[in-house]
């Protein structure tokens, strides 16, 4: 049994995704360094062997986070047991790939519906609970997705790129109560996310963009690629950090992808500085066409 100042230093977690994949291993990681865990999924039967490892310091509940009805419910059941939380995970997701073109609009909607959507009702259930106890850590699991996007990605990023501007925003509003937030971003994992993905319909005129895209992902030895045990790990040690970053690229695919696409845009922003000045200029004025 934990004594008092061991239960003071431990952190409340709140994890959606948790029945697999990255979700999951945090759940792990948390209770392992003696934490206490809320881990929810649509289908927690799946992670009732939690409860005979780490007893009464994992809370398992129902959560589809496309219901913000549940979503509010399941904090309400995280603060009855624990009385407060210190960390939520927003993890739940899944990937769609394919020719942004060809997506359909059920695909989109779906898609946004979970990644996104479902990321707002989960802030909108916890944030109260956080603001008034002054102080709190969103973890964002984004991707590299989210700084960047890769033919066949669009949507994938789409929803990644929404979740980082919600989430940069927060941070603004939110650090003076003592609130913080982080984008994880990491690169390719060996979890089931790209094999339980979705694909689009194609067309022959992509076979060299995005074809070459999915075909270069299901061709990855899955052994090369950092583990979720691994992720987990490196989420768990930035929430305990002093000062946490707002964004966290993790492995070396994403740091590498990240920073060639932060440079593209710093080299646009300066071969196209003069025009860009020039739009301030009262005496400039755009061509008239005859």
């Amino acid at each position: 049994m934990a004594t008092s100042n061991q239960t003071e230093s431990c952190r409340v977690w709140f994890i959606t995704g948790a029945s697999s994949g990255v979700g999951r291993a945090i759940a792990v990681a948390a209770l392992d360094r003696g934490d206490r865990v809320v881990a929810t999924a649509r289908k927690p039967e799946a992670l009732t062997e939690l409860i005979s490892h780490y007893a009464d310091r994992v809370l398992l509940t129902e959560l589809d986070v496309r219901r913000e009805d549940k979503a509010q419910q399941a904090v309400s059941e995280t603060v009855a047991a624990f009385g407060r939380i210190d960390v939520v995970v927003n993890s739940a997701g899944y990937g769609l790939f394919g020719p942004v073109e060809k997506t359909t609009d059920k695909q989109a909607r779906d898609i946004f519906d979970t990644n996104f959507f479902g990321v707002l009702n989960v802030l909108r259930a916890t944030l109260p609970v956080l603001r008034r106890q002054r102080s709190g850590h969103v973890i964002q699991m984004s991707a590299l997705f989210g700084q960047m996007s890769w033919p066949g990605t669009g949507l994938l990023a789409a929803t990644k790129h929404a979740v980082g501007g919600v989430t940069a925003a927060l941070a603004q509003e939110l650090t003076p109560l003592g609130v913080r937030f982080t984008m994880v971003e990491p690169g390719q994992i060996n979890t089931p996310f790209t094999s339980h993905s979705m694909i689009t319909d194609t067309d022959s005129d992509y076979d060299n963009t995005v074809g070459a895209l999915l075909r270069s992902l299901s061709q990855v030895p899955t052994e090369t690629l950092p583990s979720a045990a691994t992720i987990a790990s490196a989420v768990v040690q930035v929430a305990h950090a002093d000062q946490p970053p707002l964004h966290l690229a993790l492995g070396n695919t994403a740091m590498a992808e990240i920073r060639k696409e932060l440079t593209a845009r710093l080299r646009d922003l300066t071969e196209w500085e003069q025009l860009t000045r020039q739009i301030d200029d009262q005496s400039y004025s755009k061509p008239v066409r005859t």
